[in-house]
C-alpha cells in the first residue's frame, strides 16, 4: 500500500479555529452540533439513546479505564493484559515519541503504520520509495492540533500527545484490512459494524447482529455492503467479550486475515456520540442494551 496523501488543514485556520472553540463552552458546543447533526435537542442529564449515552460518558465518566482506552499504546497493554493467548494477534510497536528525527530509519522497517498515540483516523502507510522523513513531518504536525480534545472528549486529553509506529496488518492484497467493531455491552456482543475500504475511495458500512444477521440499518454517509461470514467470526466474538468484560460499554474493534485474528483499538466514544443512523430508532434501541453506571462509579480515581 502506499503512503498515503494526508491534507493537513492550514495551520492559520487551524489556529482560529482553536481560538473561536476556546470562546465556546463544550457543553453548549456539544448540544448545538447535536442539533445539528441528530436533527433533535439530546437529553444529557437523563439520556435514553446510545448518543445520549455516549455524550454523558464524555461529560461525566473519569475512570482510569477511560483514558487507558483513548491512549494506543495502553489500550494495546490492556488488551494483552485481559487476554493473553496467543488467539489474539497485537501488532508490534517499532517506535513511540514525539519527533519523528528520534524515530529508527522508516526505509529499513517491515511494512509500518504511522499514526497518533491520543487521536483516530488518521494514518499514513510505509515503507515507500518516496518517503521523506520532513514530509512526514509536515504531515503529521497538524496531528497534535487536530484532536477530539476540541468536542471535549475528556480521555483524550489524558493521553500522552506522541507519535506510534507500529506493524501493518499483513493482507493478500496489501490493502488494509476489513474493520469489525464489536459493540459490547456488560461483555455481551449486541452489535457489530463491518467498515470495508476505509481508505479506499468507497467505503461501505454494514450492521449486523451476533448470529451474523444483516439489520435493516445503515449510518448515513455510507452504503452498506452484503457482507460473508467471516471464518474468524466466533473466535472475534469470544475476544471482544473477554476485552468488553468488566465495561458497561466498550466497542473494541478487530481485523481478521488469513485466520489470525488482530487487535485494533478500544473506542469508548464511538462516533463522538452523534452517529446519525437511518432510521434514528436504531439510536434508542442500541441505548436500551447501555445501563449506564453510577456518578460515583465513574469519578476520577476510580478503575
Amino acid at each position: 500500500m502506499p503512503l498515503l496523501t494526508y491534507i493537513a488543514t492550514p495551520s492559520w485556520l487551524m489556529s482560529i479555529r482553536r481560538r473561536l472553540l476556546a470562546l465556546i463552552p463544550v457543553r453548549f458546543l456539544r448540544h448545538v452540533l447535536y442539533l445539528l447533526m441528530i436533527r433533535k435537542p439530546g437529553n444529557f442529564r437523563e439520556p435514553e439513546t446510545f448518543n445520549e449515552k455516549v455524550n454523558w460518558r464524555i461529560f461525566h465518566d473519569r475512570r482510569d479505564r477511560i483514558v487507558r482506552a483513548c491512549d494506543k499504546m495502553w489500550m494495546k497493554e490492556m488488551a494483552r493484559a485481559a487476554y493473553p493467548g496467543a488467539d489474539l494477534r497485537i501488532p508490534a510497536t517499532y517506535w513511540c515519541g514525539a519527533d519523528l528525527r528520534d524515530a529508527p530509519d522508516l526505509a529499513a522497517l517491515p511494512p509500518w503504520v504511522l499514526k497518533p498515540n491520543a487521536s483516530s483516523g488518521q494514518a499514513l502507510f510505509g515503507p515507500d520509495p518516496q518517503t521523506d522523513l520532513a514530509a512526514l513531518r509536515d504531515q503529521t504536525r497538524s496531528w497534535f492540533q487536530e484532536t477530539p480534545l476540541e468536542l471535549g472528549e475528556w480521555g483524550y486529553s489524558q493521553a500522552r500527545p506522541v507519535l506510534l509506529i507500529e506493524e501493518r496488518i499483513p493482507t493478500p492484497d496489501g490493502e488494509a484490512p476489513v474493520d469489525y467493531k464489536f459493540f459490547v455491552f456488560d461483555g455481551r456482543v449486541e452489535l457489530i459494524q463491518v467498515n470495508r475500504g476505509r481508505f479506499g475511495k468507497r467505503q461501505t458500512t454494514t450492521f449486523l447482529d451476533a448470529d451474523w444477521r444483516q439489520l435493516p440499518v445503515r449510518w448515513r454517509i455510507h452504503p452498506v455492503a452484503v457482507e460473508e461470514r467471516p471464518l474468524e467470526l466466533d473466535k472475534m466474538l469470544e475476544i471482544a467479550s473477554v476485552l468488553g468484560t468488566g465495561w458497561d460499554f466498550i466497542r473494541v474493534d478487530l481485523y481478521a486475515v488469513d485466520g489470525d485474528v488482530w487487535f485494533g483499538e478500544y473506542t469508548p466514544y464511538p462516533g463522538t456520540g452523534m452517529l446519525r443512523y437511518e432510521p434514528m430508532s436504531f439510536d434508542l434501541e442500541q441505548g436500551r442494551q447501555w445501563r449506564l453506571p453510577t456518578p460515583d462509579q465513574v469519578r476520577l480515581g476510580q478503575p
